[in-house]
């Protein structure tokens, strides 16, 4: 893309243009990493104002910028009304020149189905993908805008907090295949209720004729074209045999008269929720649904999000980066399948509104139901799992994490049987912290 492409695609007016044939290749919204070559894009946010970084990321290297403000006279300025929406212009322009896209979302589920998706069709396409987590109204225009030229299959990841954020998302690009992941009580603060998450997620689905979603959640929308995964007999693609052993998780997925057995090197049950998911993509690609996934047998789940560490006598599931009532369901089951003794170190679910401590009392009562062994709890909202499982479970209870850090080091120094620990809590309780302080003890 050339500047003057630039100016036509935003419909920006120039500011003291030097090169009109400059190339633009790389947008970047952040000061702090601009490379030489970028082109800095000033967004004001709620903490910061892009506006005030021009110079700086000018003078760091970015070859020009796009402002929504009169007044500045660098070289090789766009002026634009809104520089989210010229961003999202750019990116709609870009996906025209890819074979086909891809737009995930669920309450859970998200980011592991975008990463084994780009993972498995890599044996056939250059596929660029969000890094990272890029997938609200700043991130997922951004992360469109730098497509790059070079790029087949585009596979994206959508998030939202509340109703309308998907429509919003899926009007900027027009994807060619939707994906569904889960639905569940996450950002329940923002949609209202669990009729509202239903209703928010299923915004994925507009005009669209190739949907993949769980079978479990078919009966939600009215769909035409759809291709369904789940453990039910009635699911298209269908999760079987699904165990978790010593050194994996093993299951079978199945399409038809198709069938593979898959053994991958982490702790999660519900993975093959995401591998199922893989294989819908695969289906409206005219690919075989199966046969591809093999290559997921040496997959490696992205930092914090369900990653196996091994240290001396513990074993350590990594899913730090995020939780909610749905993902800490299902990280609860694989722990408790795993052959081990077992310790769960869990921190407060957020965004849940006026259902948190009914949500968090819910947990605390399937935690009840399971054989693990030992329960850390951190946070203000975690006292009220603490509340259910006192008396019955083998618990301790911080709002302080130093302390809790304290008492988890002391109980490993005691305890040294072989175990299985599962790390996990919201984004904003930075449970990686704890992991950090277990690793350098």
């Amino acid at each position: 893309m050339l500047l003057k492409d630039l100016l036509r695609i935003t419909k920006g007016k120039a500011i003291n243009l030097k090169n009109p044939n400059l190339k633009v290749s790389n947008f970047s919204i952040d000061s702090r990493q601009i490379k030489e070559g970028d082109f800095f894009v000033a967004i004001k946010g709620n903490k910061f104002d892009g506006h005030k970084f021009i110079k700086d990321s000018l003078e760091k290297g970015a070859k020009g910028y796009i402002t929504e403000r009169d007044g500045v006279n660098f070289p090789n300025g766009v002026l634009v009304d809104n520089t989210v929406k010229a961003l999202s212009r750019v990116g709609r322009y870009k996906t025209k020149f890819l074979k086909s896209s891809v737009a995930i979302t669920g309450t859970a589920g998200k980011t592991t189905t975008k990463e084994m998706a780009k993972f498995v069709l890599s044996q056939f396409f250059n596929v660029y993908s969000t890094k990272g987590n890029l997938n609200n109204e700043i991130g997922l225009p951004l992360t469109l805008a730098n497509i790059k030229e070079d790029a087949d299959i585009g596979v994206f990841e959508l998030g939202a907090s509340k109703v309308g954020d998907i429509k919003e998302l899926v009007s900027i690009f027009n994807p060619d295949i939707r994906v569904l992941t889960s639905v569940g009580y996450g950002h329940i603060k923002g949609f209202g209720s669990i009729e509202g998450v239903i209703k928010g997620k299923g915004e994925i689905f507009i005009d669209s004729d190739k949907n993949v979603l769980p079978y479990s959640l078919k009966k939600y929308y009215s769909l035409d074209n759809y291709i369904t995964f789940g453990s039910e007999e009635e699911a298209d693609i269908k999760i079987k045999n699904v165990k978790i052993l010593k050194d994996g998780t093993f299951g079978h997925v199945e399409y038809g008269r198709e069938k593979i057995s898959l053994k991958l090197p982490v702790f999660n049950k519900a993975i093959f929720n995401n591998i199922s998911a893989v294989s819908g993509i695969l289906y409206y690609l005219d690919l075989n649904p199966v046969k591809p996934l093999q290559i997921l047998n040496s997959f490696n789940l992205p930092k914090g999000r369900g990653q196996v560490i091994r240290l001396k006598n513990i074993q350590i599931i990594d899913d730090s980066y995020n939780a909610n009532p749905l993902s800490v369901e299902n990280a609860i089951k694989t722990l408790d399948s795993v052959p081990s003794k077992k310790v769960l170190i869990l921190g407060d679910m957020l965004e849940l509104g006026k259902l948190s401590e009914y949500l968090h009392r819910q947990i605390g009562k399937l935690i009840l139901k399971t054989s693990i062994n030992k329960i850390f709890l951190y946070g203000k909202e975690s006292f009220y799992i603490y509340d259910e499982l006192k008396n019955k479970k083998d618990v301790i209870y911080s709002s302080d994490k130093d302390k809790l850090i304290q008492k988890i080091l002391d109980f490993l120094v005691r305890d040294k049987d072989f175990k299985t620990i599962l790390i996990k809590g919201s984004r904003g309780m930075k449970m990686e912290e704890i992991l950090d302080r277990i690793k350098a003890f």
